[in-house]
């Protein structure tokens, strides 16, 4: 079991990572075929409404991903329309989780409200007894438009009950941005647990994946400045789907 947490600046910018949603629906639809050059910086920028550092940012993200090579003198030039559907999650700030964020999209089969006994409230490390409102499904790859990679449980404080439908109406968004827009609250802490587990019957026929296969079980707390925790996600991978890793620096010591 590995264990992270990052602290955040306040509410993090999704505005790139929407963007290169979008940019990535339009080479996997055919809208922008292999071989072609995409906009340069400042036509993205006029025709999305975005400066040209979300449009850096944005371009950035493609170009890890595969879709995309950038030449000077030459453009922005799309090389592939299905890069390897595997990835790596990589984590040193809470940025970085906006990032990763932009690679899934949120596929909601069910919402109910939950009252946590202690199986339950042990595995998520939260009080016994709390009541949260609990949104079942996947998580779809957004460069393949329906790929599941994941299961996921997500987990809303009941009394966040009322962003029920801004959460299902956004699968796109991370839902702790979604909170903090709905209910003017900084996200200021996200900790992050790493468990390795083995994938039962149940998910590997939702995941296409083989049962009794290893996975990666991903359970996060996003917390407010006075450390309540307003979400909780429970996100189950098959591990050959995943690789999360951490960037640690260290403190400079006093001699």
């Amino acid at each position: 079991m590995t264990e992270a947490s990052a602290a955040t600046g306040g509410a993090a910018s999704t505005r790139y990572a929407e963007l290169a949603s979008t940019l990535v629906r339009d080479i996997v639809e055919g809208r922008r075929v292999v071989g072609s050059l995409l906009p340069t910086e400042h036509e993205l920028a006029e025709q999305h409404g975005v400066s040209r550092h979300t449009v850096r940012a944005a371009l950035k993200l493609l170009q890890d991903w595969g879709y995309i090579s950038r030449k000077k003198a030459v453009g922005t030039i799309v090389e592939s329309a299905n890069p390897d559907a595997s990835y790596t999650q990589s984590f040193g700030t809470a940025e970085d989780l906006v990032r990763v964020a932009a690679t899934e999209i949120r596929s909601i089969d069910a919402v109910r409200n939950v009252t946590l006994d202690r199986a339950e409230a042990r595995l998520l490390e939260a009080p016994i007894g709390s009541e949260w409102l609990r949104f079942s499904g996947t998580r779809v790859d957004a460069r393949k438009g329906s790929t599941p990679v994941a299961h996921a449980d997500i987990y809303i404080d009941a009394s966040l009950a009322h962003l029920a439908d801004t959460i299902r109406n956004n699968p796109k968004l991370l839902v702790s941005a979604l909170i903090e827009r709905g209910c003017g609250v900084a996200i200021a802490e996200i900790r992050q647990v790493v468990h390795g587990v083995l994938i039962d019957a149940r998910l590997a026929q939702v995941l296409g994946a083989e049962a009794g296969s290893a996975g990666l079980r991903l359970i996060r707390h996003y917390k407010d400045a006075q450390g309540r925790i307003l979400e909780i996600t429970d996100t189950i991978y098959p591990a050959d789907r995943v690789t999360v890793a951490f960037q640690l620096k260290r403190s400079r010591v006093q001699a």
